[in-house]
C-alpha cells in the first residue's frame, strides 16, 4: 500500500519540498512543525544590526535567519566581521543573499554536518578567535552555542530576528491524514528538527490513534540528535538522510523501490 509522506519543515523551505514530492507522484502532506514571522521588536533587531561592526563574529543559526535578517542588516558587510552558519544549508543562504565584504570568513560545518556542536567543532578547527559574539536567531535556542562562547571568555548577544510558533493543523492537512489513517496507509515522516517530534504529536492529538500510527511507520532524520529524540519517542524505524532536497527525495524513491511496509 502506497506510503504517505508528511513533510514537516517550516516555511519556504517545507513548502518546496512538499511541492516537490507532490510533482514526482508522491501523496505528500505539509504539517509544518512551526509558523516563522518577522521579529518580535524589529525596532531592536534594526538598531544592532546596523551596528555589525562591533562585533568580531556573527553567527547565523538557520537559513531563516539570514533571509529575516536581509531588510535589517548592513549592507555590504562589514570588513572584518566573521560569519557563522550551523549548517551547509544556512551558508549557502549566507553566500547567496548578503552582499559579502571580499574575504568575509564564512565558518561552518563541512559535508552533511550540522548543528551548535558540529559548528562549534568548525569554529575551533578554524582556529579563529572572537570578543564579541552576536547569535542571530528565533526567540529562543542555541543556548548550548551562547554557552559555549561565553565560557570561551567572549561577550555574547543574542537577538531574535524572527518569530517561531508552533503550527496549528490546517483543516484539509488533517482530513488527509485522517483518511490515510484509516486506510492503513503507512506514514513517512520527514523531520528536520527534534522539536517537530513533539511539535507533530501535538498537531494530530484529536485523532484517536495517530501517535501509534506515525511510531509504526517510518521516520527520516536530517541529523543524529533528531534520529535520537524519534527513538526515545518510540519511533520503531528511523533512516538517516542529508538534509538537502535532493537526498530526501532519492531516500524516498529508495522506500517505493523496495515497496515499503510499516513494521
Amino acid at each position: 500500500m502506497n506510503p504517505v509522506v508528511i513533510v514537516t519543515r517550516p516555511a519556504a523551505a517545507g513548502e518546496r519540498l512538499h511541492g516537490r514530492l507532490i510533482a514526482s507522484g508522491w501523496d505528500a502532506v505539509w504539517c509544518p512543525a512551526f509558523d516563522l514571522g518577522a521579529a518580535p521588536d524589529a525596532r531592536a533587531a534594526s538598531t544592532v544590526l546596523q551596528t555589525l561592526q562591533r562585533f568580531d563574529l556573527v553567527v547565523f543559526v538557520s537559513p531563516n535567519a539570514v533571509r529575516a535578517s536581509l531588510s535589517l542588516v548592513e549592507q555590504p558587510w562589514p570588513t572584518g566581521v566573521a560569519i557563522g552558519a550551523v549548517g551547509e544549508a544556512t551558508a549557502a543562504a549566507v553566500r547567496a543573499e548578503l552582499a559579502l565584504a571580499p574575504g568575509t570568513a564564512v565558518i561552518a560545518p563541512a559535508g552533511d554536518a550540522a548543528g551548535s556542536e558540529a559548528f562549534w567543532a568548525a569554529w575551533i578547527d578554524s582556529g579563529k578567535s572572537a570578543r564579541r559574539v552576536l547569535i542571530l536567531r528565533a526567540q529562543h535556542g542555541r543556548e548550548w552555542l551562547a554557552e559555549r562562547f561565553s565560557e570561551a571568555g567572549a561577550e555574547v548577544e543574542v537577538l531574535p530576528v524572527y518569530t517561531r510558533t508552533e503550527h496549528r493543523l490546517d483543516a484539509s492537512a488533517g482530513t488527509l491524514l485522517q483518511q490515510a489513517m484509516a486506510e492503513q496507509r503507512p506514514p513517512l515522516a520527514v523531520f528536520s528538527s527534534s522539536e517537530a517530534v513533539d511539535a507533530l504529536d501535538r498537531q494530530l492529538s484529536a485523532q484517536d490513534g495517530a501517535a501509534q500510527w506515525l511510531r509504526n511507520g517510518c521516520a527520516l532524520a536530517t541529523h543524529e540528535r533528531i534520529r535520537e529524540r524519534l527513538l526515545d519517542a518510540g519511533y520503531k524505524r528511523v533512516e538517516m538522510t542529508a538534509a538537502d532536497d535532493e537526498a530526501v527525495v532519492a531516500r524516498l524513491e529508495s522506500f517505493r523501490r523496495s515497496r515499503f511496509e510499516p513494521l
